[in-house]
């Protein structure tokens, strides 16, 4: 049974990026993993509040981070909580303000490649290269892989043209490499933090606020949660595979049996 969970974010990446950007993975991901084309993120759906619910099974409204500025706050989310339960953990990012979702000495290594720096799709591939090579030699149990570049595309050229897709192709080709190679203890979950349109997001319309969501876990899903999943239900989830209790000030449920 695996026990251990690599989860990979695909910021912006709404559902018919899945289907329409032509990968062949995208397509056996659908087959080997539970898959939910309709879960809901949070609003205000901008990616620190997103990403903020994400680890702290709460809403903006409860953890305070309503826009992409931190705000201090005394929060325990899923590193503290995997820390505190003696669990290793690894963060992979190109985003600066992901620092904030993890107090000091709660994550057991990160890695960060800023993405002002690189052509877009070289800084996802330097983190996902560097997040295989970690997990094949440390074994953690729990990583976190943040590929950006569907975000970055939406922003610059606009959610579903052809550039945006082309940018989903390129994630999943990584997630595809990654997963090649992942040892069998990892269950895999694939999410987005937020959808968007034209050149934005941040509204409580549909195409905001719907993200596709992969678990490929040996555990068994309950399948009405996840018909209803949330992205603040993805902690706890996380912590069942596991095998540590949530926080019990986490809003969101497991999603496994």
């Amino acid at each position: 049974m695996s026990d251990k969970v690599l989860m990979i974010l695909c910021d912006g990446m709404r559902p018919d990026a899945v289907e329409k950007c032509g990968h062949p993975f995208a397509e056996k991901l659908k087959g080997i993993s539970y898959y939910n084309p309709h879960a809901q993120t949070v609003f205000p759906s901008w990616t620190l509040p997103c990403h903020m619910s994400l680890f702290h099974s709460a809403t903006p409204n409860e953890h305070g981070v309503t826009g992409n500025v931190f705000v201090p706050g005394e929060r325990k989310g899923l590193f503290e909580q995997l820390r505190d339960n003696v669990k290793s953990t690894a963060f992979f990012y190109s985003w600066g303000e992901l620092k904030n979702l993890y107090a000091p000495y709660s994550v057991c290594y990160s890695h960060f490649v800023s993405e002002e720096y690189f052509p877009h799709g070289k800084t996802t591939e330097l983190l996902e290269e560097n997040c295989e090579k970690f997990i094949n030699e440390y074994m953690p149990d729990f990583a976190f892989l943040y590929l950006e570049t569907t975000d970055s595309i939406g922003h610059e050229i606009g959610w579903g043209t052809e550039e945006y897709y082309r940018a989903a192709y390129h994630s999943f080709g990584l997630i595809e490499k990654i997963m090649s190679v992942l040892p069998e203890d990892y269950s895999v979950i694939v999410l987005a933090d937020h959808g968007g349109h034209d050149c934005t997001h941040g509204t409580n319309d549909p195409i905001d606020m719907t993200i596709p969501l992969f678990i490929k876990t040996d555990f068994e899903i309950d399948e009405e949660k996840f018909e209803n999943a949330n992205i603040i239900d993805v902690a706890p989830t996380i912590c069942g595979i596991i095998g540590i209790e949530p926080s019990k000030k986490w809003k969101g449920k497991s999603l496994l049996k």
